[in-house]
């Protein structure tokens, strides 16, 4: 039995080895520490069409380094799946999807990626994009 007294210095994980006639001090770690919280979610996501391509923008905070961004057929339940930019997040808050249909449905949803981690998604967002005017008449008779 250690005599807590006797040794303040010993954190509270820590090792104490008698060797010989003497005392080996280890001092650990205190399991105090604590991890970084992942980003806030990405705000104010806005999705806008052109032909064939749809153009996201988003405000993200302070804290986050990077972005990811999911994208479905359908309206999400659960996990988002694989970003639409791969695996290296994206570093301003915007991105044109050019692989899309015209005329096809789509929802995205944004995530921040931080020292901890990835945060919870955006609210969701939906757009069909629609294919360009045909040209306008430059002479009616």
């Amino acid at each position: 039995m250690i005599n807590r007294s006797l040794f303040p210095a010993v954190v509270r994980i820590g090792v104490l080895t008698a060797i010989g006639t003497g005392l080996l001090l280890l001092p650990g770690c205190d399991g105090g520490g604590t991890s970084p919280e992942p980003p806030s979610p990405p705000t104010s996501v806005q999705a806008t069409t052109q032909d064939g391509s749809v153009s996201l923008t988003w405000d993200g905070g302070a804290d986050a380094s990077g972005y990811n961004v999911y994208r479905s057929t359908s309206s999400f339940s659960g996990a988002p799946g694989t970003p639409v930019n791969g695996d290296t997040p994206l570093g301003q808050p915007t991105l044109t999807d050019d692989a899309v249909d015209t005329g096809t449905r789509y929802y995205y949803r944004v995530t921040a990626v931080g020292e901890g981690g990835e945060s919870d998604p955006s609210a969701e967002v939906s757009v069909r994009p629609f294919p360009s005017p045909p040209p306008r008449p430059e002479h009616i008779l």
